[in-house]
């Protein structure tokens, strides 16, 4: 991925329309997947944050 400049992160999760969120719409995850959830938020927002300059270039 790196040969192609992106930037990857390695938590995932896999999530169900039917029980991680509420009406289809409303993103309620079940308890189990909260902590896996946070984790790949805090990789993508860390990317975020390294790859801002480049943006603004």
């Amino acid at each position: 991925m790196g040969e192609l400049q992106v930037a990857d992160v390695r938590a995932q999760v896999m999530l169900s329309l039917r029980t991680d969120f509420e009406n289809y719409t409303t993103f309620t995850p079940v308890p189990h997947h909260e902590k896996s959830v946070q984790a790949m938020l805090d990789q993508v927002i860390a990317w975020g944050g390294a790859l801002k300059p480049l943006r603004e270039k």
